[in-house]
């Protein structure tokens, strides 16, 4: 989601479904919270001027837009479709679904990829499911599969902690995007081996999770009888009039001319498929048209129902829509599966998705009937957020904001707040570790009493400002977001934004990703000149005429020293270079390549043994010299880069026993 977010919880509680479904349902209903229009300011006036929401109107306005942001960002082609009290009141495509071959982008006919929006077609399974007796939303899920899900804080994961994020499993890279269809994985298969470990306590803290999704596909499975294709297809495409949707890859063989390429620019040459594990994924693999998708957002905002048929009774469509976790009452919360993005005064629930070329939102309205799907076919240049500006303009056109009259609160708040924050979203105990700090936000204060988070840009491209409303909340200035400062579960302060499926918690000094490139920077530079000043020195003694008067013991140590010099500054270019090159490639993060990381492990290893020889040749060389300023310098300098390079090394989990990240 969310993108991209940017970004990346917690869940559970345990009952058990007694009794027919329909009292099961009810057994499992939370009381919606009161405050469910959570981003919206108490009192705020609406303007009286609106425009009549009509075909006509739409196509006008986002013939003014559309065209435009395909241009600007270099876009290949979109579709949007926008559905309203039971009917397809907008369907079109924009530009192309096929540069080369000038082949059109068709709401009716071209496959997108919505990415996670394939989640709420999992979601909506569990909940038929659910409304059948067959599941229990507090139950543990592990009483569902044929392997356990360990208790690890002493609680248990539920489906209601799956469709919330806040089962608190940490975040998974490996095997995110593969390069071949052979090397994608079944699904059994794959969440057993994949499970990832969990960092929060279920039900506490949120924390955005594609395996979670992948997990309850897979106990529909086990559930229902039926793969979860066929059980996609019978239960919910079928009803729905869906005849080109599915989570298969490859695409079935009459599907495949009408898919949309992706592409990273349009001016380039389109990328290949990618393929996303397992097979189905059911977090995020759906190929579907514009229009089918309107069927889908129809019955949701019709509790259920799709002309006659109905895939939800409405009971347990507004226990789904409902909202069951947020981490304060003044922000968006999840409901199950959806999440909340209210704005302009209204409640909205949706879902965003995101495949490396595929960008996709899907935003329902209930009070108005109002379903809004877009994708988008290419990355673009990411300079502008497409998708939140097209969304943005459409609400302001249709339901405009009042002005924002919120009080300031105590320019203390600023100073209160600041530091560093990491999302929840992130991995804690594997080889990558470390790689999450470098996605920390900086929360400074500003002169004029507003703070800033560096991570959150306008249209503009320009960081956002916030002004103190009391009680640790900042208003967006000349805009609507809230952020929400206060204790965690943890103990931590955390940053709660509007996206309700993770926060941003401040992290101490030793985990301040400024902290640690400056120390990681100096150990490299203090290690690299130990290297070239060597054989620089050698040029200098020889023109000179000058030699080193040391023994042959302390040759011998100051060779091991260069050489140790070598191994740790090797170690850290090799482990910069994994990580530049896997997050640029994707599809490195597999079992194919965990050889190249067990060789990364293995010049770290040897680093370790090197920072010994360092630290004590340094020592030695400093007290053989007569404890003067110079060698005294170059020892300490040393000294502390290979004490930086241990700590790295001990901290950052690159030396993890087990792959599995």
């Amino acid at each position: 989601m969310g993108s991209i977010s940017r970004k990346l919880f917690s869940r559970m509680v345990c009952v058990l479904i007694i009794g027919s479904p329909a009292v099961g349902i009810r057994a499992q209903v939370p009381k919606p919270t009161e405050s469910s229009s959570a981003s919206k300011l108490p009192g705020t006036p609406t303007p009286p001027q609106t425009h009549e929401m009509t075909a006509s109107d739409i196509a006008a306005f986002l013939d003014g837009i559309l065209p435009m942001q395909l241009q600007r960002e270099d876009i290949a082609g979109a579709v949007v479709v926008i559905v309203k009290n039971g009917s397809i009141l907008f369907a079109q495509g924009y530009g192309y679904a096929d540069v080369k071959a000038r082949r059109k982008v068709s709401p009716t006919v071209t496959l997108f990829r919505p990415g996670s929006i394939s989640k709420t077609f999992t979601w909506t399974a569990v909940m038929q499911l659910v409304e059948q007796g067959k599941i229990d939303l507090d139950a543990d899920v592990s009483q569902y599969l044929d392997f356990q899900i360990p208790h690890s804080s002493g609680r248990p994961v539920t489906m209601r902690n799956l469709m919330t994020h806040t089962a608190g499993f940490e975040e998974s890279t490996k095997d995110v995007v593969v390069d071949r269809p052979d090397e994608l994985t079944a699904l059994p298969g794959y969440v057993t081996a994949h499970r990832p470990n969990q960092i929060f306590t279920p039900g506490t803290v949120p924390a955005y999770s594609n395996y979670g999704a992948d997990l309850a596909g897979y106990i529909v499975q086990r559930v229902s009888g039926l793969p979860f294709e066929e059980y996609v297809q019978k239960n919910i495409f079928q009803p729905l009039g869906i005849s080109h949707g599915t989570f298969l890859e490859p695409l079935p063989d009459s599907f495949k001319a009408d898919l949309s390429n992706g592409y990273e620019l349009a001016s380039q040459d389109a990328k290949p498929f990618e393929w996303i594990p397992p097979n189905p994924a059911p977090d995020g693999s759906l190929s579907i048209t514009g229009a089918e998708m309107a069927s889908f957002m129809i019955a949701h905002l019709q509790d259920g129902r799709y002309r006659d048929a109905r895939i939800l009774q409405p009971q347990t469509a507004q226990m789904m829509h409902a909202r069951q976790f947020s981490m304060d009452p003044a922000a968006n919360g999840m409901a199950l599966g959806f999440y909340e993005e209210n704005r302009n005064g209204l409640r909205i629930i949706g879902h965003g998705g995101d495949l490396n070329y595929f960008h996709s939102d899907m935003h329902l309205v209930p009070s108005e009937g109002l379903g809004f799907f877009v994708s988008y076919n290419s990355l673009g240049k990411a300079e502008l957020d497409v998708r939140t500006a097209l969304w943005d303009a459409f609400l302001n056109r249709y339901f405009p904001a009042g002005q924002n009259n919120a009080p300031t609160g105590p320019p203390t708040d600023a100073e209160a707040v600041s530091g560093k924050y990491l999302s929840s979203r992130r991995a804690e105990t594997t080889i990558l570790r470390s790689l999450w700090f470098l996605t920390e936000s900086s929360v400074t204060k500003k002169e004029d009493g507003t703070i800033e988070v560096d991570s959150m840009k306008d249209f503009s491209g320009q960081p956002k400002r916030w002004r103190s409303v009391g009680n640790l909340q900042f208003r967006e200035l000349d805009g609507q977001q809230l952020l929400i400062f206060k204790q965690d579960p943890t103990g931590r302060l955390a940053m709660i934004t509007e996206d309700p499926t993770d926060i941003s918690q401040r992290v101490p000094w030793t985990e301040n990703k400024t902290v640690l490139l400056l120390a990681l920077g100096f150990a490299a530079l203090v290690f690299s000149l130990a290297l070239v000043f060597w054989p620089i020195g050698a040029i200098l003694r020889r023109h000179y005429q000058r030699t080193l008067t040391l023994s042959r013991p302390q040759m011998r140590m100051r060779v091991f020293v260069k050489l140790g010099c070598a191994a740790q500054v090797l170690a850290l270019i090799a482990f910069a270079g994994t990580v530049a090159y896997g997050f640029s490639n994707l599809s490195f993060f597999s079992d194919r390549y965990d050889w190249w990381l067990r060789c990364v492990q293995l010049l770290f290893t040897i680093g370790l043994a090197a920072a010994v020889i360092v630290s004590y040749g340094s020592y030695s060389a400093w007290k053989s010299s007569g404890k003067k300023v110079w060698p005294a310098a170059c020892a300490a300098g040393l000294i502390v880069a290979s004490f930086i390079y241990v700590w790295f090394a001990v901290t950052s989990g690159v030396l993890q026993v087990s792959l599995k990240y």
